[in-house]
């Protein structure tokens, strides 16, 4: 009776006007998702939610609940953010339990060295709780990019992790921001002069010789509506490397806001080059303009 009710609700026109948000979903993009009846109107739900979250400042954007609206593009029929929060909630909850255990607030411990202990204790923690890096055979495997079934399988790739590190470290007072690399997907931690660094698909910290290599391509945080495209990217690298054009069609109109958003935060990104790629370690891939400036496909990560 609730999904009858819930597929009963307004049309998108109406969903606009209640909402006072303009949708910018392409009509040429939607006309090609496979699909019809409730199948497809979940979908275009869940993609009008997706635009509202990431219309947000932002700082604002709720990171786990919007690519739990991306992953909906596989299936709408899925719960997928409630099943993301209810996970989430438990790991967050079992993290600030774990940190106040390893790390408690009376030790006295300057701040930059709290974070660098809260910081191992969150790679103990995720390790205990059976995370790891998936295997470089399943690594262009729709599912690890998506954080609902990265929830329920316990493995991804580093994107993805990095989602799940930043989420659970920042219940137990560990402030971790996204930074990309060449060639590298990791988190920053600690202040300016001492910072640290992880890498969630490893699941370790780098050494203070591993941090200082990468002072010289050192660059700012990764927004959230970047890191959001980039999940976004690397599936549908994925879906044209199956030739699954089903869901690379289903999944178009995400990534047609993502751009739009991205280039309304005038956001840079650095790919890294062209050469050498490895996939355990590139976790991320080029945006779909900077595939056509290359003027080739780019192996994704």
């Amino acid at each position: 009776r609730a999904a009858q009710q819930r597929l009963k609700r307004p049309c998108l026109k109406a969903f606009q006007q209640r909402h006072s948000v303009k949708l910018h979903i392409q009509r040429q993009r939607v006309s090609n998702v496979g699909g019809k009846g409730h199948g497809l109107q979940r979908l275009l739900f869940a993609i009008a939610d997706f635009e509202l979250e990431i219309s947000k400042p932002d700082d604002d954007i709720d990171l786990p609940k919007a690519a739990a609206l991306l992953a909906l593009h596989s299936d709408a029929k899925v719960d997928a953010v409630n099943l993301v929060t209810t996970e989430l909630s438990r790991l967050k909850a079992g993290f600030r339990a774990h940190a106040a255990d390893t790390v408690p607030l009376a030790a006295p411990l300057p701040p930059t060295c709290r974070q660098h202990a809260l910081a191992g204790a969150l790679c103990d923690f995720i390790q205990a709780e059976g995370f790891q890096g998936c295997s470089l055979a399943n690594y262009y495997q729709a599912e690890n990019s998506m954080l609902p079934s990265v929830l329920a399988n316990k493995c991804g790739n580093p994107n993805s992790l990095a989602l799940l590190y930043r989420e659970v470290g920042h219940a137990g007072g560990l402030h971790l921001k996204g930074v990309h690399f060449p060639r590298h997907t990791l988190l920053q931690f600690g202040g300016a002069s001492h910072a640290g660094l992880l890498e969630p698909f490893s699941n370790r910290m780098l050494s203070r010789s591993e941090v200082e290599n990468f002072l010289w391509s050192w660059k700012a945080p990764l927004s959230n509506v970047v890191f959001l495209q980039r999940m976004a990217a690397n599936l549908q690298h994925v879906y044209q490397r199956n030739d699954n054009t089903k869901l690379a069609a289903r999944l178009a109109p995400y990534m047609d806001l993502l751009d739009e958003h991205v280039s309304m935060h005038d956001c840079k990104m650095d790919t890294g080059g062209f050469g050498n790629s490895h996939p355990a370690r590139d976790g991320l891939v080029m945006t779909r303009q900077e595939h056509r400036v290359a003027g080739q496909v780019f192996v994704g990560r």
